[in-house]
């Protein structure tokens, strides 16, 4: 039997009635589900028109499929709308439903579409419930059934709408692009279930997979494609694959300027245009903070494989520091954009300074995005990156004069910014930027130590190391006061053991600050190693009574150890040297 076309036509008004009402702009604040309620009440009587005639069709082998494909949309969709509006329960029996409905002719072509995107709506359910391994489980169901299918057939799908037609109506090819897009689909949540689970490389390689693809079916929001191929490298320079890395990121530059011609050249509505250009400016910033960290890492990486090299004495070979060459290339032609910068570690001053040139140019224009005005936390973090850079580059520069010029630039740019922010605001990173400058001033006085062992000794080289020391010392002092209860004037004891390791460092840095400043005066003498000792004492009462710092610090605790034995003595000599 021949369904006849005029009942076809009904199913098809009813069906695409719930599709509008659930396209449509939701601007009920006090019904914010309307529309997909009505929608769902729509589905629901169509699924009992569809099983009411189903039986009168079963024997003609093409109107069964017809049916049961029609009915496995319907079924989908409401199982859609009712995961849409929390109803999960009611959302897995109509998925289930609709698997057991076209479990048997998956590989038809009036199915295979609906049966791939309701493996993928399982996944995507089980994963808001939180088993991520039965989430995995579907969705690679869907990817093999896709591609088994793919493999098998030489014809292609049809979309629910080819389903409604006749043979005549079918619009060719664009079932085989709603199947390929469903495909990228389920690789897009493959990647989030595989991150969830910790598998970060194949998370990577199924992320890699759905950007290529949506390239291939030109389906992708250029800015929000940027972005993520700019995030995904993040990934790849962390496991040195630094040409990956660089290719991502030259992409999402290609895929920037592309999109700021083309949004000139297009005709728009003033709030519209306005809209756009925001949002590409603020992407372009985060694609250009991407960069920057790229080029950050490189430094910082070289600094830490030459460190190795020195302690070993050959040619490190380390697992760590290996370049992976491998590049899955996007088909674009990215050459201008991945020539900016190398994809290699830097050996010398030169070459760390053309990384470093390049890393400041993309924080300087991420900057004109992100300024203190109106995203002072952000722009407090680039800042931070500049002082980075600086510190890294000071590793290659071998004159120490020069060494000491980096670390004040340094040191200018991190006062600078500490100045500009309320602490009751932004306590958090203006607790970052006193224990950076705390550092940053003991970088610059060791360099002024290890100077003072080749040359005569001034009074003005003396006076240089002592404001250095108090000026880490007040940064140092000035972290740890942070922390303290206002009332009592103590540390409390609820806070994160990362905060009580940095407390102990930073009590650490005070006993070593202490110890170094230089004066000929006994009493002031004995003060400061009375202070270098009582913060030594501090730092190892935190590694006793947070034992996970204590480990976390083994090197610096055994360093401790070692001074809160020998300054007693110290104290004890100066204190008979001042008696007499």
């Amino acid at each position: 039997m021949t369904i006849l076309k005029e009942k076809l036509s009904d199913f098809k008004e009813k069906f695409e009635e719930a599709q509008k009402l659930i396209e449509e702009t939701k601007t009920e604040t006090l019904e914010p589900y309307k529309n997909h309620y009505r929608a769902r009440e729509i589905l629901c009587e169509l699924e009992k028109n569809l099983l009411n005639v189903s039986d009168s069709f079963k024997d003609d082998e093409d109107d069964r499929l017809t049916i049961n494909a029609i009915l496995g949309y319907v079924m989908k969709d409401i199982g859609k709308i009712s995961m849409f509006v929390d109803e999960t329960s009611l959302a897995q029996k109509y998925f289930q439903r609709t698997i057991e409905l076209l479990e048997v002719d998956k590989n038809s072509l009036k199915i295979i579409v609906c049966f791939v995107d309701v493996l993928n709506q399982l996944g995507i359910l089980w994963s808001k419930l939180d088993d991520v391994e039965k989430s995995k489980s579907y969705l690679l169901k869907s990817e093999e059934t896709a591609n088994q299918f793919k493999e098998m057939s030489k014809i292609q799908p049809l979309t629910i709408f080819d389903v409604f037609g006749t043979s005549d109506e079918i619009e060719k090819g664009k079932g085989q692009v709603s199947l390929e897009k469903t495909c990228t689909l389920t690789y897009f949540y493959l990647a989030q279930v595989f991150g969830q689970l910790g598998d970060l490389d194949t998370s990577a390689k199924y992320c890699h997979l759905t950007l290529n693809r949506q390239l291939e079916l030109k389906d992708y929001d250029p800015v929000e494609w940027a972005l993520n191929s700019a995030t995904l490298s993040q990934y790849y320079f962390g496991k040195n694959m630094l040409k990956q890395s660089r290719h991502l990121l030259a992409a999402s530059s290609y895929m920037l300027a592309n999109f700021s011609v083309d949004l000139e050249a297009c005709e728009l509505l003033e709030d519209q245009r306005a809209a756009a250009t925001e949002n590409l400016k603020h992407r372009t910033a985060d694609v250009d903070l991407c960069f920057a960290k790229y080029c950050m890492y490189i430094i910082k990486t070289s600094i830490e494989r030459l460190l190795q090299e020195d302690e070993s004495g050959t040619d490190t070979d380390a697992a760590q520091f290996k370049i992976n060459t491998s590049c899955e290339r996007f088909p674009l032609e990215l050459s201008v954009y991945e020539q900016q910068v190398t994809d290699q570690f830097v050996l010398t001053y030169e070459d760390a300074k053309h990384v470093f040139l390049e890393a400041q140019s993309y924080l300087n224009k991420a900057k004109e995005y992100y300024n203190l005005d109106s995203e002072a936390s952000q722009y407090a973090r680039i800042i931070q990156d500049y002082a980075s850079l600086f510190k890294h580059l000071a590793f290659f520069e071998d004159d120490t004069a020069n060494q000491a010029k980096l670390h004040k630039r340094r040191a200018d740019q991190l006062e600078a910014v500490q100045k500009e922010l309320n602490p009751t605001f932004y306590l958090n990173i203006c607790r970052e930027l006193m224990f950076e400058l705390g550092l940053t001033y003991s970088d610059m006085l060791d360099i002024k130590c290890e100077k003072l062992k080749f040359e005569e000794v001034q009074p003005q080289t003396l006076s240089k190391i002592n404001k250095l020391c108090h000026k880490a010392i007040e940064k140092f002092q000035e972290f740890i006061d942070s922390y303290k209860d206002k009332k009592t004037n103590e540390i409390p004891e609820t806070l994160d053991i990362d905060d009580y390791q940095a407390i102990g460092c930073a009590h650490f840095n005070l006993g070593r600050l202490f110890y170094k400043i230089i004066t000929p005066d006994k009493k002031m003498q004995l003060d400061n190693t009375q202070k270098s000792l009582l913060n030594y004492k501090t730092f190892l009462n935190y590694c006793d009574k947070h034992k996970e710092v204590g480990e976390r610090m083994k090197g610096e605790k055994g360093v401790t150890q070692s001074m809160a034995e020998l300054l007693p003595h110290k104290i004890k000599k100066l204190m008979d040297e001042i008696s007499q």
